[in-house]
């Protein structure tokens, strides 16, 4: 049966093939295979591989609220829309991205990555195909932490691209399908007026007070490596050990510091060891890492107040 756990990394899988008259022609067991859910570690309170997730790095004093396909806080844009309405000093989501989504899959993708997966929070919910819209057509609206403002750090590609507005959006799948002219907008014909990180800060008096995010595609390495590879994981969940271990709580210094402590420390990582894609060192995805992730907000900003 399917019953997925936090940080449930072991997973035994018995497939059998029955005949006409239901009697079990084959069957097969793969016991303690591994797979890891990298964007829960990568939040999460653990540690993997000899660095933790992000609320490994925290403030113990800080309430938390994790909403993971996982544990089952996660099934809807409304838990996210509802998790955040409470209000809250930083929200960290770790998933998938475009301009104007962000989301995440079921534990293990059942059924492949269309049917598993969960749009957490999007712009707009309006595009030129059917079903055409959707109710609220701008979701982000129905936020409702009034003078509540998190940081948002957001891990996904193309979160922060903050060159869309609604015209080239929409007619970004039509010029491709039609003309093979690709205008690099990544929104597949959903109108977006601003990219997620802005819209979500640009909402009066709710949403977010700075987000920070992905401009491009973000690289993120998975399996066992999740915690300690390159790329988004990696800078994301960094931001909160400068914050929770480091002390830096002025947002800029943050953020600079951030980047500052990714090229110092992967100017000199190797990870041979992966299985799926050996890291030799400083390479394309670091410059792209360090590039693409833009804080949109005021850099003066003192985390967690004065």
């Amino acid at each position: 049966s399917y019953d997925p756990k936090p940080y449930g990394n072991l997973t035994s899988i018995h497939v059998w093939v029955e005949n006409e008259n239901g009697s079990v022609v084959f069957e097969d067991w793969r016991n303690n295979t591994e797979m890891y859910y990298e964007g829960e570690w990568v939040t999460g309170e653990k540690i993997l591989n000899g660095r933790g997730g992000a609320l490994y790095y925290m403030p113990k004093d800080f309430e938390r609220e994790i909403l993971w396909t996982s544990n089952g806080k996660f099934r809807s844009m409304e838990d996210v829309i509802n998790g955040i309405g409470q209000g809250c000093g930083f929200a960290f989501l770790s998933g998938h991205g475009s301009p104007g989504f962000w989301g995440d899959h079921l534990p293990g993708i059942p059924g492949n990555r269309r049917n598993s997966q969960l749009a957490g929070l999007v712009v707009s919910q309006v595009r030129p195909y059917f079903p055409f819209f959707e109710l609220p057509f701008f979701p982000m609206e129905k936020l409702s932490n009034n003078n509540k403002l998190p940081v948002v750090v957001v891990g996904g590609c193309h979160n922060s691209m903050f060159n869309v507005s609604s015209i080239p959006t929409v007619f970004d799948i039509f010029l491709l399908l039609l003309f093979g002219k690709n205008i690099w907008m990544h929104t597949y014909g959903q109108l977006v007026p601003e990219c997620w990180s802005w819209y979500i800060v640009k909402l009066p008096e709710r949403g977010a007070i700075a987000s920070i995010g992905n401009t491009g595609y973000g690289w993120g390495w998975e399996g066992e490596f999740c915690t300690v590879g390159a790329g988004d994981g990696w800078i994301t969940s960094e931001f909160f050990r400068q914050y929770g271990e480091k002390r830096y709580e002025i947002l800029g210094a943050n953020y600079v510091q951030t980047l500052n402590s990714y090229i110092s420390h992967f100017k000199e990582f190797t990870l041979p060891e992966c299985w799926w894609s050996p890291d030799a060192g400083w390479d394309w995805i670091d410059e792209k890492t360090v590039q693409q992730w833009v804080l949109l907000g005021d850099p003066s900003l003192k985390l967690g107040g004065y």
